[in-house]
């Protein structure tokens, strides 16, 4: 695995970012400068990804830091192995599942990775109950890292380490009108 794991690591010193910009990379430079660095050992822009065994656990037994300024709200970022099954993956009370599968990331045309979607569940499956929780797991495109074809650790590594993007389903408001010509009201 691309470096040790640290369940309870929580970034303490936040990344260097202009003031008013939040951490929320895109899909293109969360494989590009954050996956592909931390497989190749290479010094990431930001240390604020911890290592942690996603899979393993219900999304809220994850440490999750709130209340950080750089962070957007409701999102967090983890680096992690890769289940061996591929479309459910079972935890103490409940499992993750694959609800879309593998689409290509590009960057400037050239595909860099992958991503798929999960879902958490709660129960076993196939009849759990849908969570409001979501991962979208990022892995690198093997071919794109050329010492591969001759490095064994460094394939397995490739083939097994991804960056997931956590989210929760925000709370919808909802806003009501007496008549037309009110204005919207929170309720």
């Amino acid at each position: 695995m691309a470096g040790n794991v640290d369940d309870n690591f929580v970034p303490n010193v936040p990344p260097l970012l202009p003031r008013g910009c939040k951490f929320s990379p895109d899909n293109g430079v969360l494989i590009e400068f954050y996956l592909k660095k931390k497989i190749l050992g290479k010094p990431l822009p930001s240390d604020c990804i911890p290592t942690v065994e996603v899979y393993s656990r219900n999304p809220t037994q994850l440490p999750l830091p709130t209340g950080d300024f750089w962070r957007v709200e409701n999102e967090w970022y983890f680096f992690t192995t890769k289940p061996h099954n591929d479309s459910v993956t079972l935890t103490n009370d409940g499992y993750y599942s694959v609800i879309k599968e593998e689409e290509t990331i590009k960057q400037e045309d050239e595909e860099i990775g992958f991503m798929r979607t999960l879902a958490y569940f709660q129960g076993t499956p196939p009849s759990g109950k849908k969570s409001k929780w979501t991962i979208y797991e990022f892995r690198v495109k093997p071919n794109t890292i050329p010492t591969i074809q001759h490095d064994d650790a460094l394939k397995a590594k490739v083939s097994s380490f991804v960056v997931c993007k956590l989210s929760i389903e925000k709370k919808k408001r909802k806003y009501t009108r007496k008549n037309k010509n009110d204005s919207m009201k929170l309720k």
